[in-house]
């Protein structure tokens, strides 16, 4: 009997897929990219690809969760109640999202809410797995081409020139921990985790990590970068000694970078706490002079 309820039940959960499927079909919805800004009763399929955590906005909870339906990137705000929504949802499922609208749009990713009656809700689709739309992203991310910061989009692989015209960062050099790989601390001689973790801030297989934001401008525009340790340009061994000798490498920083003309490959991201498109860097050095001015009489 065990064995009949069991073969009974996959014979009715085929059904009621083939039949969800059956009925989205009959659904009109609309690509992600083909959706402006300020539209209303927005009817999209797309996968989940990422539920951010919950956070509080003007007093009201609201979680972000990233779409994707391989035309584009969304970014779908769920506030207060609406959050319940997502219960039995995991990033990779195909939703239907039913009347939406579309608030702003941040270059390339637009951003959806839902109206007092939207819904979102788990369906079948023959949208590829969201390992293949990610896929599709990465390789537009590898296109390191040369390109104008007005020009980025979000997931777009780019080589920038531009002068770093601020520096934001106050901590942008620090050990890092090997437990839980989360920022340490500087105490006494130790380098100190919340996780406990104590590590001697000479030892040679303590991690480093550098990540200077900087803004970024061409002339075309600006753009917030995140600056790596790939880079010949500055002696980290030197601005380690400083920070264990408790000496300001703001300063330092300030006068070697600010004005400093750059060349960084990288690629887009967007970056939840500026609302808007950022850069992230796997690259960059000081402009090479010849190297610029001997491409541009190949070109």
């Amino acid at each position: 009997m065990p064995q009949k309820d069991s073969c009974l039940d996959d014979i009715l959960e085929t059904s009621e897929k083939l039949e969800n499927m059956s009925q989205t079909k009959d659904i009109e919805t609309i690509k992600l990219s083909d959706i402006i800004e300020k539209m209303i009763e927005i009817t999209s399929i797309a996968r989940i690809e990422k539920i951010f955590e919950e956070k509080i906005v003007s007093g009201n909870p609201v979680v972000n969760v990233v779409v994707n339906d391989g035309s584009a990137r969304g970014l779908l705000s769920l506030w207060s109640e609406q959050i319940d929504l997502l219960n039995d949802l995991n990033e990779g499922d195909a939703i239907l999202i039913e009347n939406a609208h579309a608030p702003k749009k941040y270059k390339d990713r637009i951003h959806l809410a839902l109206s007092k009656s939207g819904k979102i809700s788990k369906i079948e689709s023959d949208l590829p797995v969201i390992d293949e739309l990610l896929k599709k992203s990465s390789a537009k991310r590898n296109d390191f081409s040369r390109k104008l910061i007005s020009e980025l989009k979000e997931g777009m692989g780019a080589e920038l020139r531009g002068l770093i015209v601020a520096i934001h960062s106050k901590e942008p050099y620090f050990p890092v921990c090997d437990k839980c790989n989360k920022k340490m601390v500087l105490k006494k001689g130790y380098a100190v985790c919340k996780c406990g973790n104590k590590v001697d801030e000479e030892d040679e297989n303590l991690k480093w990590l550098f990540l200077s934001t900087c803004t970024l401008d061409d002339g075309s525009d600006t753009v917030r970068t995140t600056l790596n340790d790939s880079t010949e340009y500055l002696d980290f061994n030197e601005l380690k000694r400083m920070i264990i000798d408790d000496e300001n490498i703001l300063d330092v920083l300030n006068e070697k970078m600010l004005g400093l003309d750059i060349l960084a490959s990288g690629f887009t991201i967007y970056d939840e706490y500026l609302k808007d498109t950022a850069f992230r860097c796997n690259s960059w050095n000081k402009i090479n002079v010849m190297d610029e001015f001997n491409n541009k009489l190949k070109g």
